[in-house]
């Protein structure tokens, strides 16, 4: 097996089972490391909110708010010349515009997101820091996974390998075993998506000695984008803000290309379908058609000029030259 392919093995795993397989990359020490760090910092959030009488709600709002304001201060200082304008004024402007939303909703699966489109985050009380040992953790724990979450969700502002929703041309079918078909329209790059946002969020904290938590469903996603940049010098720190996954992909040699699609096929069907991996018998890609007389034409002229401003920050690094024939 290639060093590709070996790379894409480890992303049809389910979440649980990343976990456990991340496991084996630290030491014992590193991971008792990790575990201290966790008690360090909730003990910290526990004595500097001990007199404040707030609801749970406004408290966490309070913290993530503070937190967000020295993250996006710092990303503003480091890349500010290299994000292309729209994404940098809607981070920006999550500070005065109550970027930080929290919800308590059971229903909701997710724990924490990031809402790209209007510059928002949200974390959801009644899923955030819960674990099979922990069901109930009070809210300085809660903050702390909060914490721990935010950065890799404020990259998702600036760092958006998924075509927007409204133009998304693209569906990923998948064939199971069982004749059942799944189909997903607006999904292909999720794994360049997540991977390139956790990967810059973990480099970003520790330049910057940043409290957070590395995701290890992510970190086999990461590993594909480690293995691009090592391979194709003009994907990089200069570029990515300003790339999508026809971008990155594109770039693939054909082979690494099909293997990737296979791949992700696999992962969609195993993290996002609850599937095994095993019943995907194949996948493919195909084209969709675009209605655009069902796209506001505010919405396309904020894509359009999305993609002019893309253009020129591209056009500046002389790296990739991108053709957007769909719009």
């Amino acid at each position: 097996m290639d060093d590709f392919s070996q790379i894409l093995f480890e992303t049809r795993f389910t979440t649980k089972e990343s976990v456990e397989r991340i496991k084996n990359r630290y030491s014992k020490e590193e991971l008792e490391q990790m575990a201290n760090s966790q008690k360090v910092e909730v003990a910290r959030l526990r004595e500097k909110y001990a007199n404040i009488r707030l609801p749970d709600e406004e408290l966490i709002r309070q913290e993530l708010t503070e937190y967000m304001t020295t993250i996006i201060k710092l990303i503003n200082s480091n890349y500010s010349e290299l994000i292309p304008s729209d994404r940098l004024k809607k981070l920006n402007s999550m500070i005065p515009s109550g970027g930080v939303v929290v919800i308590n909703d059971a229903n909701d699966d997710h724990d924490f997101s990031a809402d790209p489109k209007n510059g928002k985050v949200i974390v959801n009380l009644a899923r955030i820091g819960k674990t099979e040992k922990n069901p109930n953790p009070d809210i300085y724990t809660q903050m702390l996974a909060a914490n721990g979450t935010l950065p890799h969700e404020l990259f998702h502002i600036i760092i958006q390998m998924l075509m927007p929703e409204e133009v998304a041309n693209e569906r990923m079918v998948i064939n199971m075993s069982n004749g059942e078909v799944i189909t997903s329209r607006g999904m292909v790059g999720f794994m360049l998506n997540e991977g390139f946002v956790e990967k810059f969020s973990i480099d970003f904290c520790q330049r910057h000695g940043l409290y957070h938590q590395i995701a290890p469903q992510y970190i086999s996603y990461v590993d594909i984008c480690n293995y691009i940049m090592d391979r194709y010098p003009q994907i990089n720190e200069q570029t990515i803000f300003s790339l999508d996954e026809r971008d990155v992909i594109g770039t693939l040699k054909p082979i690494e290309r099909q293997k990737y699609y296979q791949a992700e096929a696999v992962s969609y069907a195993v993290r996002h379908k609850k599937k095994n991996a095993n019943d995907v018998v194949n996948s493919s890609i195909e084209k969709v058609e675009i209605e655009y007389s069902d796209v506001s034409k505010e919405r396309l002229e904020e894509i359009k000029m999305y993609y002019v401003l893309k253009n020129s920050k591209l056009a500046e690094t002389s790296a990739i030259t991108p053709e957007n024939k769909h719009l």
